[in-house]
């Protein structure tokens, strides 16, 4: 095995929970205040089907056992002093489409786990509607969701 050079992309994969109503799990991030998708890096050796069920996990406390239905990659170029950045480089997205099993509460509280940079972390989550406002995510965020709708609305 190689080691990455910086030009590679750092690996993540993204939770995409909807509901039995097509809302989508969103939290609100306490350090940059925006609001976001459960996701983070791949670790070596980890699938991203693997790493986004632990993913899910860590930051909504939410053990997903159920099918995945892959939304595709997105690539991103993530400057540096954004999500904790220190440097600028690329991000390859893992996608995939998740349906809640159960019900869940309107809104709840976790505090995250398994990342350095997010232990401890209180995250706020709710469900987004499906025709609400995206002005409060960050780019990449507004494009994924454009994917889950665009995904929903193919499976009505």
């Amino acid at each position: 095995m190689t080691a990455s050079s910086p030009s590679d992309p750092i690996l993540k994969a993204c939770a995409c929970m909807v509901d039995s109503r097509g809302r989508l799990l969103v939290f609100r991030h306490p350090e940059d205040g925006n609001m976001q998708l459960p996701k983070g890096t791949i670790e070596p050796g980890e699938s991203p089907e693997v790493a986004v069920r632990r993913e899910l996990l860590e930051e909504s406390g939410i053990d997903y056992a159920g099918p995945l239905q892959s939304l595709g990659t997105l690539d991103r170029e993530c400057e540096a002093g954004v999500e904790g950045n220190t440097h600028r480089h690329p991000q390859l997205w893992h996608l995939f489409l998740m349906r809640a099993e159960g019900r869940l509460p309107e809104t709840f509280l976790h505090t995250a786990t398994g990342s350095p940079e997010e232990e401890g972390l209180v995250f706020l989550f709710r469900w987004l509607e499906a025709g609400e406002s995206l002005d409060d995510f960050a780019l990449p965020y507004r494009q994924t969701i454009e994917r889950v709708r665009a995904a929903l609305l193919l499976a009505a």
